[in-house]
């Protein structure tokens, strides 16, 4: 995997994302094919057209997307309400088991005979009941704090953070970072998604350099900016980055996958598909060139990964007019008459 040297612009790169979602959503789903052809061997001299064998290889998908950092202001907050709501549910329910135990001690107390009044009974049996009112009201607040929580984190982040106190603690002291991970529109995480974020002017070992980050699961909400799948990472705290803060974020695969790299120059459009022309022999020294079509979700290296393809021979140059008819064989120059005017 190579580090780009000069990361596309956030504008640019989001421009570029969205006109190529909008190309790939204009595809036809089951656009027909053009013909196989088959060119001689002149014709396919006269065309310059070039072959090439593409053996399969191990790949892993990357590529860019933007990432947001988070304040964590209203994180704290709510995990502060959410604290507190549990204290009140924890001392309501230790103020009814008092109350309750004080109501039974009377009624026992009352029904053995003993010198208690009725009004002293049932005083105790309201306190209980009150008390009973008061745990259902701190556990309605408990339940709003859990759902203000999750509403504004996700799910993912709200349970990471209730399970694991150290990642609290880590952000609450600023050790950690909650960053926002938007993925360009028609593009999925991959699986054991490897992510690093490009910090622009940072110091010391992070100067213009790459921090990683880890992704936790679904944000709660998607971008107002683009329309693409969004996730919550935490990042360690580096210089220069602070909340609000976009930066470039590189998403790589955890998994290499088997698959034939087609270079770019291979690609043909026809009929709004993407097309590779595969070649294979034919009678007297000529090739048949069949149309296969092929997936552009995967670019890679100046071209496009195709997942479980085996080797093949493929077009690489002049696949274009394959598209067209083929080229006729130059005709022989007509010999030169030296006789036709000779006067001597």
């Amino acid at each position: 995997m190579q580090t780009p040297v000069n990361p596309l612009s956030l504008p640019r790169f989001f421009t570029l994302a969205v006109a190529a979602a909008l190309t790939l959503g204009t595809t036809p789903a089951h656009a027909a094919l053009p013909q196989a052809v088959q060119w001689s061997q002149a014709q396919i001299v006269s065309a310059d057209l070039q072959i090439q064998h593409l053996a399969p290889g191990a790949y892993r998908q990357t590529f860019q997307a933007s990432a947001t950092v988070q304040s964590p202001a209203a994180l704290l907050r709510n995990l502060s309400a959410l604290d507190m709501a549990r204290a009140r549910l924890t001392a309501a329910r230790s103020s009814l088991r008092l109350a309750q135990l004080q109501a039974q001690r009377a009624q026992g107390l009352f029904q053995a005979g003993q010198n208690i009044p009725l009004a002293e009974v049932q005083q105790a049996q309201t306190a209980a009941q009150t008390a009973q009112a008061q745990v259902a009201v701190a556990q309605a607040t408990l339940q709003a704090a859990q759902a203000e929580l999750t509403a504004s984190l996700g799910p993912a982040l709200a349970a990471r953070l209730q399970t694991v106190p150290a990642l609290r603690s880590a952000i609450a002291s600023g050790r950690e970072l909650i960053v926002d991970l938007t993925l360009p529109p028609g593009t999925d995480l991959p699986a054991a998604a490897q992510v690093r974020l490009h910090v622009p002017g940072g110091s010391g070992e992070l100067r213009d350099g790459w921090l990683p980050a880890t992704v936790i699961g679904p944000a709660a909400a998607a971008s107002a900016h683009v329309q693409g799948l969004r996730f919550v990472a935490t990042s360690p705290a580096a210089s220069g980055l602070m909340p609000g803060l976009q930066l470039l974020a590189q998403v790589q695969s955890g998994q290499a996958q088997q698959g034939v790299l087609l270079p770019a120059g291979a690609v043909v459009w026809s009929g709004g598909q993407a097309l590779v022309f595969t070649s294979t022999p034919a009678a007297n020294n000529a090739r048949r060139f069949t149309p296969h079509a092929l997936s552009t979700a995967w670019p890679l290296q100046a071209g496009y990964m195709q997942p479980g393809w085996a080797a093949l021979d493929v077009v690489t140059h002049g696949a274009g007019l394959l598209l067209t008819p083929p080229p006729k064989p130059q005709a022989k120059p007509a010999a030169h008459d030296t006789t036709a005017g000779d006067d001597d």
